[in-house]
């Protein structure tokens, strides 16, 4: 049986709260312009911004970036957000342009391209869209948690489209498959998914799949709901009672959802970022805290007893299982 943790959304002290370890890479004079810039925008903005661009992690982009430009918003005539493609349902309100950085090369966390890159490249865009005034708010402005405490707020809104036709389904895998820096390990393996889904049929689960069409699995027998564009992936994950893969940014959109999550990672490490960063509150279950290949049968053990747990809290699942306000999460 799986354990289950209960999120209280508590930063917890500073000290024991994980820290971005490319911060390092900005120097004293980095920090003190970053600082500047954040307060110039704060005291005077422009007319238009151009958000980005962004180059990280997608669970990063959920539970970090996309929560701060949607702060910016209401302080623009006009706000331009260059990302990944399909990640436009992330911004309303806004223009969403894309770049041309393959996921593959998504560096860690924000990213790796260097504040010049960034910067150089914001201009670009605005140039392109012919804007005089405007701001340039790049990741790099987040660069440590006490730019986030002083300058910047995040807003949150509870994503939720119109389920799938059909009856609900039970669980949406998510099964990670893309080759990216060195975090390739924690790609589930083909044998395991197919054997995992094949638990899930035989048991009388109804199992629907998401993610990347290019870089996530959709073993036989389930249903493929993987897309490009996130709006379809939230109608998929709206049709479920739950979520469930290794720790990664569906996952953390799953939350934002609404929607419970059955995780499995490497280390506790990686599982306190899903505890952190949950301002819904949602109940979040744990497969595995030590590995990235959990035995199928010990996937499939938890996500019945976080089902049964579940049916119980919601009455026969009718009833949602996240909180409203969102709350703040951690500064990281």
């Amino acid at each position: 049986m799986g354990l289950t943790v209960e999120s209280t959304n508590s930063p917890g002290p500073l000290s024991t709260a994980p820290t971005l370890r490319n911060t390092c890479a900005y120097s004293a004079t980095d920090k003190a312009m970053f600082a500047f810039a954040a307060l110039s925008q704060r005291l005077s903005p422009a007319s238009h911004l151009v958000a980005g661009p962004y180059v990280g992690e997608f669970g990063w982009e959920l539970m970090q970036w996309q929560g701060y430009v949607r702060a910016r918003r209401s302080h623009y005539e006009q706000v331009h957000v260059i990302s990944y493609p399909g990640r436009d349902y992330l911004y309303e309100g806004c223009r969403v342009h894309y770049h041309n950085i393959s996921l593959q090369a998504a560096g860690h966390r924000y990213g790796n391209i260097t504040p010049r890159e960034s910067h150089d490249m914001a201009q670009a865009k605005a140039r392109e869209l012919g804007l005089d005034d405007y701001d340039v708010f790049s990741p790099h402005l987040l660069c440590t948690q006490y730019h986030k405490r002083l300058f910047w707020k995040q807003e949150f809104r509870l994503f939720i489209e119109p389920p799938l036709a059909g009856a609900p389904r039970d669980v949406a895998f998510h099964f990670r498959c893309v080759q990216k820096n060195v975090d390739h390990p924690k790609n589930y393996s083909p044998d395991s998914a197919r054997e995992l889904v094949h638990l899930c049929l035989k048991t009388g689960l109804k199992v629907v799949c998401i993610g990347h069409p290019e870089f996530s699995l959709c073993p036989q027998g389930a249903e493929d709901a993987r897309h490009v564009d996130l709006r379809q992936t939230v109608a998929a994950i709206s049709s479920v009672h739950a979520v469930a893969g290794e720790n990664s940014g569906p996952m953390h959109l799953a939350n934002l959802c609404g929607k419970p999550t059955v995780l499995w990672a490497y280390a506790q490490s990686s599982i306190d970022y899903s505890l952190r960063w949950n301002p819904f509150r949602v109940p979040i279950y744990v497969a595995a805290n030590d590995t990235h290949q959990p035995a199928p049968q010990r996937v499939h053990a938890a996500l019945a007893a976080a089902l049964s747990d579940l049916q119980m809290r919601t009455e026969g699942f009718p009833r949602p299982c996240y909180t409203l306000p969102p709350q703040p999460i951690a500064y990281y």
